[in-house]
């Protein structure tokens, strides 16, 4: 029997705000990313990454209310996935020292980078956000199997609320990706130069640090 759109609007709409929001907000290889780009880089940069992030969010969304969950269950395909992941965060880690490396050679008189320049940079970052939320396993658990017993409880026809919870989604993870860019990248105008060093010195430590737990479990589903 079909049910008005707006019974419960308000509701759906804030779960499926708190479910963005708990995909988006705790501390992960995506959020250190989009503080070292945006310190470095600038809002663009951050943000772009973010809404990478943020695509492949939705489109899990949508996948998982579709119940379409066959995929966490295969145990092969979560560990190409987890090794995917697993060496991505590692090239990404090795790719923030040399960053590093770079600035601290870097000549202090060298011109700011060109318009193109910065385009080509979010361009990049937003490719970037798209594997690095589509290689995480955890983020697969988390729209495959955690959410869909969280939309069980929210509403009896999921199907039909699909439109709003996904709308909730977006809103709160694409703003969270606008706050947190914004307060970097506003950071790093105050003190760009020895954050950029700290945000690369620390960005390639915690994303090689996330790399090592994913080879652990992926060593660990193995055995």
């Amino acid at each position: 029997m079909y049910r008005p759109i707006s019974a419960g609007f308000g509701r759906i709409f804030v779960s499926g705000l708190w479910l963005g929001l708990g995909a988006a907000a705790p501390i992960g290889p995506v959020n250190v990313e989009i503080a070292r780009r945006a310190i470095g880089r600038g809002f663009w940069a951050g943000f772009a990454l973010g809404c990478g992030a943020v695509t492949i969010d939705v489109a899990d969304a949508i996948l998982s209310s579709l119940a379409l969950r066959p995929l966490v269950g295969h145990r092969q395909i979560m560990q190409l996935i987890g090794l995917g992941g697993a060496l991505f965060l590692t090239w990404l880690g090795i790719g923030c020292l040399r960053g590093l490396w770079r600035h601290l050679r870097r000549d202090p008189l060298a011109g700011v980078e060109t318009q193109t320049e910065t385009t080509v940079a979010a361009r990049r970052a937003y490719l970037t956000g798209l594997f690095m939320t589509a290689l995480n396993p955890m983020t697969l658990a988390f729209w495959f199997i955690v959410v869909p017993s969280i939309v069980g409880a929210i509403t009896d026809h999921p199907s039909h609320d699909l439109p709003i919870i996904c709308a909730g989604v977006f809103v709160a993870t694409l703003s969270w990706v606008i706050a947190f860019s914004g307060t970097m990248a506003r950071l790093g105008r105050w003190g760009k130069t020895k954050l950029i060093v700290i945000a690369d010195a620390a960005g390639g430590i915690i994303l090689l640090a996330f790399a090592a737990v994913g080879f652990w479990r992926l060593a660990h589903l193995t055995l």
